[in-house]
């Protein structure tokens, strides 16, 4: 007989919303049929499906959203001085997330929109069509970052933003002026990588990249620019780099 497939660890991205989910409910969900579980199962669902994950009947769905939300009692002070423990068993990240955003309620609402922001714009179909995107090493991963790295893997998008500023006179990066050519001879010529310039939250559906959305930069500032969570501004990179001169 096969054995039953374990559902995924629960990722920091979907604790996140949990714990908000947790914190705007004032610790207490009405039960797994209440309507903003059933949102978040289906934001968790549409999150993994971006994500290249397959389905099944039980992953994320409303009885292990509330479950899973319910674990923070475990690390929750107003509901553990009732002389209660909560549940015991669960991710080792949930103690961490709570003590994270202890006391930072409107910084965990401002990262848990943004999450769902990115997930409820992205267009499944087109997404599926998209490069897949590696971390880089040392960088903050989640769904944001990912879909914002896929989404500047757009071939066409590559190949028009890089024409648009070689016909300008210049890939230089927008950042710190490296020239691949003017470095590399013959072998630089016409590269450069190419940065979206506006978080996947922001994006709604149907918006329409325009080249102006778009930014020429080196490997190294491109780099910098994905070391958080919601990539960096061109303005915030290059205020990085005039620090360390």
């Amino acid at each position: 007989m096969d054995k039953a497939i374990r559902n995924p660890v629960w990722s920091r991205d979907e604790l996140i919303l949990a714990l908000d989910l947790y914190v705007q409910t004032g610790g207490n969900p009405t039960g797994k049929d209440d309507e903003a579980v059933e949102q978040l199962s289906v934001v968790l669902n549409k999150m993994h499906r971006l994500n290249g994950g397959g389905g099944s009947d039980t992953l994320r769905n409303r009885n292990g959203v509330y479950l899973k939300v319910m674990n923070f009692r475990s690390s929750d002070p107003a509901y553990l001085q009732q002389g209660k423990v909560g549940m015991t068993r669960g991710n080792r990240l949930e103690a961490v997330l709570w003590k994270e955003y202890e006391g930072r309620s409107a910084d965990l609402a401002a990262d848990a929109a943004a999450i769902r922001e990115a997930v409820a714009n992205a267009d499944e179909a087109v997404v599926a069509k998209l490069p897949a995107a590696e971390p880089y090493e040392g960088e903050e991963g989640g769904v944001i970052m990912r879909l914002h790295k896929r989404y500047e893997r757009d071939p066409k998008l590559v190949k028009e933003k890089r024409n648009a500023a070689a016909a300008a006179g210049s890939l230089a990066c927008e950042v710190c002026n490296f020239d691949f050519e003017a470095a590399y001879g013959e072998l630089g010529a016409g590269y450069v990588e190419v940065h979206h310039t506006k978080p996947v939250h922001t994006l709604h559906r149907r918006t329409r990249t325009k080249l102006s959305d778009l930014a020429v930069l080196c490997a190294n500032c491109h780099r910098m620019a994905h070391r958080k969570r919601i990539p960096l501004d061109l303005e915030a990179v290059r205020l990085a780099l005039r620090f360390r001169r």
